[in-house]
């Protein structure tokens, strides 16, 4: 098991998680959203290939409609 923060959040997720198994694991829909792993965008294509490492910062940004 390790831990990544997740919006400055401590989650727990089974090693050798991908970041497109994390986002199932929290339920997130993967439209709209934008990720990042430690300040660096991960292109929606690398999700199922970019392995998490312990103590990894992730950031989703979920899109919003507004005006």
């Amino acid at each position: 098991m390790i831990t990544v923060n997740v919006n400055n959040t401590a989650h727990t997720c089974n090693s050798h998680s991908s970041l497109q198994d994390l986002l199932a694991q929290l339920d997130i829909s993967q439209n709209g959203i934008a990720v990042a792993v430690n300040n660096q965008i991960i292109s929606k294509t690398e999700w199922g290939r970019h392995e998490l490492a312990e103590g990894e910062k992730v950031l989703i940004i979920k899109a919003t409609q507004g005006g």
